[in-house]
């Protein structure tokens, strides 16, 4: 028998005789839908990854308003007064107006968590504590809207400023606690609401009773969520949040994605109640 010639690997046909192009090997059509099954898998990877990145981020920015909840209370414990908020320009230091006589009276009612004052690690450049969304997101505008925002109520006429002074602004007086307690039952407190929607500046600020998770709140803080930066698509809850259009209110509800009925919300909200405070001045020895 004659010996077959050896090939050279560029013509070298490995098929078995009579096997065709369509047996070699994938069509491009088959190529296609393979990609597309790929693309689809990496999406579906994608978005399972990014929504378990956002709990993470929710639930570490809780356990940051957690922390920052009872370094307000340590504070109370040690100074007998609530801290005033931080401003934009007192760099994470409480801002305080005037201290006339032990009557501490701050800048403005709401701000930022005064971090510095509280002695709270990992802040940022400018002083203020942030949330898991810590990307400096309105920091060079003055903005700040990353950072954990805080209110303390002023309360009014006799009582005014006595959260923010030492003793309630009364040191040794056996009334002042429950003439605070009155202010309080007089709607001068902080209202935590679970909607924007008919919210007064005055009364009962949340308008219904079945609205108000709070009313008499101490102090609030909260962090304004992965949508800060968004700002064309808050909600109406949220620019309530973010302004404070009506003075002492901040709303509070479940999450909310971007087209939800109400609109989106995705905020963070913590607050102290006055009984709360009270507790912890008598318990620390600033009121009888």
């Amino acid at each position: 028998m004659k010996p077959q010639p050896r090939c050279s690997c560029r013509r070298c046909n490995f098929a078995a005789p009579g096997a065709s192009l369509r047996q070699l090997g994938f069509t491009l059509v088959e190529i296609a839908i393979g990609l597309v099954i790929l693309a689809l898998a990496a999406v579906g990877v994608f978005e399972v990854l990014t929504q378990q990145i956002e709990q993470h981020r929710i639930s570490d920015t809780n356990a940051t308003l957690l922390k920052a909840h009872d370094a307000l209370l340590s504070f109370v414990t040690a100074y007998g007064r609530l801290p005033c908020p931080a401003q934009a320009n007192s760099n994470g230091a409480e801002a305080i107006a005037s201290n006339v006589g032990g009557i501490i009276t701050c800048v403005g009612e709401s701000g930022f968590l005064p971090a510095v004052t509280l002695g709270m690690p990992n802040l940022d450049a400018w002083g203020l504590l942030e949330g898991a969304w810590n990307d400096g997101a309105g920091s060079t505008t003055g903005t700040y809207l990353r950072a954990i925002r805080y209110a303390v109520t002023g309360l009014n006429g006799a009582t005014a400023s006595a959260l923010t002074s030492i003793s309630l602004g009364a040191p040794g007086s056996p009334t002042q606690r429950a003439a605070v307690q009155t202010s309080f039952n007089n709607n001068q407190g902080l209202f935590v609401c679970a909607s924007s929607i008919g919210i007064l500046p005055a009364g009962n600020r949340c308008a219904a009773q079945a609205n108000t998770l709070s009313a008499n709140a101490a102090a609030i803080i909260w962090s304004l969520g992965s949508d800060a930066a968004d700002l064309p698509n808050y909600s109406i809850d949220e620019r309530q949040n973010l302004n404070l259009t009506v003075p002492r209110v901040v709303i509070s509800r479940v999450y909310a994605p971007l087209g939800a009925t109400g609109g989106q919300f995705d905020d963070l909200v913590s607050w102290i109640s006055y009984p709360v405070i009270a507790d912890r001045l008598v318990y620390a020895g600033f009121v009888q």
